[in-house]
């Protein structure tokens, strides 16, 4: 759990200051909160996503993805309770349910608005509109003020929450060439989509495709023949990607030890009858 109710505190004691230096690091500190609510929801499922593959760093961009990729439910109130029955024939909807836990819900758009409002009243000097113009030290005091106690009053409902979720839905799995093994929600998951092995230490990406009604994972990669000995080689495309333009890479073979050096080359190409694109050999 994130501890909402110990930052509430420390808020509320930067308030009580009331000092334009307090009120502004009360803003701050609020908008931390806003970041960390977002940010544990990532956490929690982490299992399903590469930290690779998160496409920004703020909080609605972080939420928007992982709603479209990996949890449909994220935002949403969830709640869990079991049947006090201990009897096997009593049908569901006859049971008697006891709540184990709640995770409150929020608005993402809300929660972006508040985010960024809080660094336009107070996480930025004034800009100046003419030569003349003062900078003050800090924002309108009362404005910041009334969006703190605004943000606070939503992070007070998110601290009513008593437990927390890895989201829902069905799951399917692969095994990582690093033997890791890597979990997706099924319901998500698009033809043709690239997944990165959520190892930190591992280089590859698949292939998501369709077979029936189940999901295959294809490693994506480019084969090597090693310049030493001719053994064959299937380097992660991950990797390779990370070869910064007109800079060297070199694999070692295990076979004979040969270290076969890799560069990006800028190639010229035409598009043939077929709709193929072939390249313009020099």
């Amino acid at each position: 759990m994130l501890g909402l109710k110990r930052i509430i505190e420390r808020i509320r004691k930067l308030l009580d200051e009331d000092t334009h230096q307090s009120v502004t690091y009360a803003a701050l500190e609020t908008r931390l909160a806003l970041e960390k609510v977002c940010y544990d929801r990532l956490r929690q499922r982490h299992d399903y996503i590469s930290h690779e593959q998160l496409k920004k760093w703020q909080p609605g961009g972080v939420m928007n993805q992982l709603i479209a990729d990996v949890d449909a439910h994220v935002t949403q109130t969830l709640t869990l309770q079991i049947g006090s029955s201990a009897s096997s024939g009593v049908k569901p909807e006859d049971d008697e349910y006891v709540e184990v836990g709640t995770e409150i819900g929020f608005d993402v758009k809300q929660i972006v608005k508040m985010w960024n409002a809080l660094g336009r009243l107070a996480l930025h000097v004034k800009l100046p509109e003419h030569r003349d113009d003062h900078i003050p030290d800090y924002g309108d005091r009362e404005k910041i003020k009334a969006k703190v106690e605004e943000v606070v009053a939503e992070l007070q409902r998110l601290s009513k929450s008593t437990m927390v979720f890895s989201g829902l839905g069905e799951t399917v799995s692969f095994e990582c060439e690093c033997r890791e093994k890597n979990k997706r929600r099924a319901k998500l998951l698009k033809e043709g989509q690239t997944v990165y092995c959520f190892n930190p230490n591992c280089d590859w990406s698949y292939l998501v495709r369709k077979q029936g009604d189940e999901f295959v994972f294809e490693p994506e990669g480019r084969s090597l023949k090693c310049v030493g000995c001719g053994k064959d080689h299937y380097i992660p495309l991950r990797w390779l990607r990370r070869i910064s333009i007109d800079g060297l890479a070199s694999v070692t073979c295990l076979t004979c030890d040969h270290k076969n050096l890799l560069q990006w080359r800028l190639h010229q190409v035409r598009r043939a009858d077929d709709g193929c694109v072939e390249k313009i050999d020099a």
